[in-house]
């Protein structure tokens, strides 16, 4: 179980750069949360028939996380896959936190409409004091 699970786009650069440090932190600081990850582009269309596996699985996985932070890469208000992680995140209770790489992209609907945290990237502190 991890105590975060992330969204974020693997192919944006800022966003694997972050991606490194939050891995960096949660293995060199005890204080720091665990870490899961999962892509908000994936290869299967959200509603193709390989999805509702895919769905069971991070449904579980959000489930067991304590919060869900997305991380807001050029092209993630495009994602269904997004909006349904933070969806499913909110009807089930857990915290969303959300941060933008670059002031200039845009946040998903699901982020704005409902319930959700903004922090400062790269800011170790955010996290180890938001624990639950």
């Amino acid at each position: 179980m991890s105590e975060l699970f992330i969204s974020c786009q693997s192919a944006d650069p800022l966003a694997h750069s972050f991606r490194q440090q939050l891995e960096h932190w949660s293995e060199q600081d005890w204080e720091f949360p665990t870490v899961s990850f999962h892509e908000q582009h994936l290869p299967i269309r959200f509603t193709g028939f390989r999805a509702a596996k895919i769905k069971r699985q991070l449904k579980r996985d959000i489930k067991r996380a304590h919060r869900l932070l997305v991380i807001v890469s050029r092209e993630t208000w495009q994602s269904e896959w997004t909006d349904w992680e933070i969806a499913t995140a909110i009807q089930a209770g857990k915290t969303v936190l959300a941060t933008k790489l670059d002031s200039t992209n845009i946040a998903p609907l699901a982020l704005i409409a409902g319930p959700s945290t903004w922090v400062p990237p790269f800011d170790r502190s955010v996290f180890t004091q938001q624990r639950n």
